[in-house]
């Protein structure tokens, strides 16, 4: 135990005190705060369209229109109404349209009795897709609403009619209905799941890495003279896995800091609670997060100690990621489906039970007995794949120049 607990304080301090440790732990959560406030401001501002013409030969219609955009989220500036919409009508607003005095015009035609109308838009932005969403959208409402008030419906009740209904969303938690909401929970539990997955494969790529880094700098010679195989390996797991935890545990921190600052309030953050995520989400968090870093940090220790540089590794690190990446892939399925027997199956599979697990538990709470069950097959996977990587790093860190085969990996475990 001396052995190991030396090792992994060089191994953490070695990572801790480095300038990448210091840069990565001050500047994510920076750039998560920068991206997230800059996109909520832009998306204030982004109305896609300033100014903006109608023309149609129903002057109803297109008043109706401009009373939608003028209601909608991002309301244009300047709506200008064409009526009738004319040959000569048309050529003009494409003048204007070429000077840049308009950002886009929409053309309106209907037939008589025709509840919906046809329409073309004109642009010169042909990938906006935001104001062509906007147009469409409160259009529908403009024609629907008019066709209410020609029969007989007023106009303030036919603009109610019209407008959205707002749901408000109650989730089943021991018993009790819970107000949620839906779209800041599941940003809330995708950002977890991603620093999870970052976390996870930056960190256990890390290893292999220096594994291999080691090896073809023959330190590895004079570490095996103080102390064995098996403690080199797990000093390495235990140091870089606590620097790890330091660093996620700081972006946690920093995390519930700014939750609950004046700053935050005013992009809707109030509270951890406002992010989507409560404390149980947090603890499984932090428990998946370390069952599955020894878990890949373990069989990256296994790979490194096959291979023979830094590049190498970069060649083999898909097949560290593929199960991060599948269980990403199917993370709107998972939290869709969480008591499907696919979601269950995976969730109970080593590698996959990091992230599918959690997201399970963050969307609808599986049964205790399946929490228990994922938690100890990780444990026992971690340990089967710590042994395992123990036999192949004795035998591999001393193997430089050649890559070995799968037949000299089995082997390599046989040895006593």
């Amino acid at each position: 135990m001396r052995n190991i607990f030396l090792i992994a304080k060089r191994e953490f301090l070695e990572r801790v005190r480095s300038k990448v440790f210091r840069v990565t732990t001050v500047l994510v959560p920076f750039g998560v705060l920068l991206v997230a406030t800059g996109g909520n401001l832009v998306a204030k501002k982004a109305g896609g369209l300033s100014h903006l013409a109608i023309a149609s030969n129903n002057a109803a219609l297109a008043t109706t229109m401009k009373e939608q955009l003028a209601a909608s989220s991002h309301p244009p500036q300047s709506v200008q109404i064409v009526s009738p919409a004319t040959p000569q009508a048309r050529t003009q607003l494409t003048n204007e349209l070429t000077a840049g005095k308009l950002d886009g015009f929409l053309w309106i035609t209907g037939k008589p009795g025709q509840t919906r109308p046809d329409a073309t838009y004109y642009t010169r932005n042909g990938s906006d897709l935001f104001s062509q969403s906007l147009l469409q959208n409160n259009l529908g409402r403009a024609a629907l609403r008019q066709a209410l008030i020609s029969r007989g419906i007023s106009p303030p009740e036919a603009q109610s009619l019209v407008k959205p209904i707002k749901i408000t969303t109650l989730q089943l938690k021991s018993g009790q209905a819970v107000k949620t909401n839906v779209e800041r929970s599941y940003m809330g539990i995708y950002a977890l799941v991603v620093l999870l997955y970052g976390v996870v494969l930056i960190y256990g790529t890390n290893m292999a890495r220096s594994i291999a880094d080691e090896k073809s700098s023959r330190i590895f010679e004079v570490l095996l003279s103080s102390a064995p195989a098996d403690n080199l390996m797990m000093g390495k797991l235990l140091g870089v896995g606590g620097s790890a935890l330091l660093q996620v545990a700081i972006w946690i921190a920093i995390t519930l800091a700014f939750a609950g600052t004046h700053l935050a309030a005013q992009i809707g953050v109030n509270g951890l609670s406002s992010l989507g995520i409560n404390l149980a989400e947090l603890v499984y968090f932090v428990v998946y997060f370390v069952l599955g870093f020894f878990l890949y940090s373990a069989f990256s220790a296994a790979l490194g100690s096959t291979l023979n540089s830094s590049q190498e590794v970069q060649q083999f690190a898909f097949f560290i990621a593929s199960p991060l990446i599948v269980s990403v892939m199917l993370m709107a399925y998972v939290m869709s489906h969480p008591n499907s027997l696919a979601s269950t199956v995976l969730s109970l599979f080593p590698p996959f039970t990091p992230i599918i697990m959690y997201l399970r538990i963050c969307s609808q709470t599986p049964p205790w007995w399946q929490i228990g069950l994922s938690i100890a097959l990780l444990a026992g996977a971690i340990w089967g794949m710590i042994w395992i990587a123990a036999r192949i790093y004795r035998i591999g860190i001393l193997m430089y120049g050649k890559r070995p085969t799968l037949p000299e990996i089995l082997r390599w475990l046989k040895y006593s």
